[in-house]
Order: structure tokens, then C-alpha cells, then sequence
């Protein structure tokens, strides 16, 4: 009788206990950033909370926590030229489940001559707006 009691109990414990949490999935748009700024996202079923960690290496060693909470993306901003590697995890009431597969993004900024490129283009498209705005605008004031 204590056997089939003990049985029992064990049965109901392994009913009870909270289901393994899953890795969350991550993910990075764009995986290669020209401007400094790219957005994290990811997701886990059933999950309230997450621990977002960034850096330089794979080994996250060492690791710097950048978000605690309950959102589901994080936009990162200023980071200078590098690799820079993120993971993240669900905090769930029994504890921390485990990390996401590390996720690798590349920031390289564009070069200061296409910089100056893009500079000089806008310049032109300016100079011409602002041509026909005062052509049309004398057009307008000689037309009786």
C-alpha cells in the first residue's frame, strides 16, 4: 500500500511540475547595420519576462545585461563599427530557462565619401526644388 501511495505522489509531482521552458527565438533587422541602428526581436511561448545580454564576443564573457521585462524587442542605438553578439532568455517563476542561440550583428557605417555623396545629392535636389519654387512663384506674380 505505501508503495502504490509513494507511486502516487510521484506521479502527481511529475503532473505538477512546471514544463521545461524553451529558448526564446532571436532575431536582428538588419543582421548588418550601415547606420549604427538595428532592432532585436524575439519570441517564447507563454513567456511574462525576459534578460536580453550584449557582447563582444561569443563567449559573452564578459556579458553586459541591456533589458529586464516584459517587451519583446529592443531597439539599439550608437554603436560605432564591430561585431557585437546578443542573447536572450526567459525569466519564468521556477527561474531562468535557457539562452538563445547567440545571435552575431556586424555595424559598419557607411564611408565618409558616400556620406558626402549622399550630402551632394541632397544639396542638388534642393537647389533645384528651390528653383522652381521661385519660377513659379514670379510666373504667378507677372501673370495678370
Amino acid at each position: 500500500m505505501a508503495r502504490r501511495a509513494l507511486l502516487l505522489l510521484w506521479c502527481l509531482s511529475l503532473l505538477a511540475a512546471p514544463a521545461a521552458m524553451a529558448a526564446p527565438d532571436l532575431r536582428a533587422s538588419p543582421e548588418r547595420a550601415t547606420d549604427g541602428v538595428y532592432r532585436l526581436s524575439w519570441e517564447a511561448d507563454g513567456a511574462a519576462r525576459f534578460e536580453l545580454q550584449e557582447s563582444d564576443g561569443a563567449h559573452f564573457n564578459p556579458a553586459r545585461t541591456l533589458y529586464t521585462g516584459a517587451d519583446t524587442a529592443s531597439v539599439i542605438t550608437g554603436k560605432p563599427d564591430g561585431e557585437y553578439f546578443y542573447r536572450v532568455r526567459v525569466l519564468g517563476e521556477s527561474g531562468p530557462g535557457p539562452w538563445s542561440e547567440p545571435l552575431q550583428v556586424t555595424v559598419q557605417h557607411h564611408s565618409l565619401a558616400r556620406a558626402l555623396q549622399f550630402f551632394v545629392v541632397g544639396a542638388l535636389v534642393f537647389a533645384v526644388l528651390l528653383a522652381v519654387i521661385i519660377r513659379g512663384a514670379r510666373e504667378d506674380r507677372d501673370t495678370p
